[in-house]
């Protein structure tokens, strides 16, 4: 005979609470509605760089999550997760042609934030993409607290 497995509604509830909280955890409370722009350096939120917009030899550039829905949906976006003190790029002079949707007005570069490797799809002190096709280990990556580069936890 088949056992019926029975679930509770605390049961969904948890598992609801859990999921949302790992996505706050992610997304570091992020607006995927709203420019980020307007709010300056923010302390602390979930980035994406187009490689459709700014692919390797450009300038590198970072949007926030409501831009990566509204400017460059169907682009290839790599996902960097959370960054800190970053503000959001979309349609500066880095992305020529391209204007943000959501907030035109913006200056032409933000000369505070920081950009590395991982704007382009590479990671790790091996720069290499991930998942790597070439790599027949599995691994998972490790972000830094303090450079923010995400490493191979081996």
């Amino acid at each position: 005979m088949c056992e019926e497995q029975t679930v509770s509604l605390v049961d969904v509830l948890e598992e609801d609470e859990e999921l949302e909280e790992e996505a706050s955890a992610v997304l570091a409370g992020s607006d995927s509605d709203h420019c980020s722009y307007p709010q300056g350096y923010v302390k602390r939120q979930a980035l994406y760089a187009c490689n459709t917009c700014t692919p390797q030899g450009s300038e590198a550039a970072g949007v926030c999550l409501a831009c990566s829905y509204t400017c460059h949906e169907g682009h290839d976006l790599f996902e960097l997760y959370t960054k800190r003190n970053f503000r959001c790029d979309c349609g500066n002079r880095k992305f020529s042609g391209l204007q943000c949707k959501l907030h035109p007005e913006k200056d032409d570069v933000n000369s505070l934030n920081k950009y590395s490797h991982n704007f382009f799809g590479v990671y790790c002190t091996c720069r290499r993409p991930y998942p790597d096709p070439d790599d027949q280990v599995e691994d998972e990556m490790i972000q830094c607290v303090v450079c923010e580069d995400w490493l191979h936890g081996r």
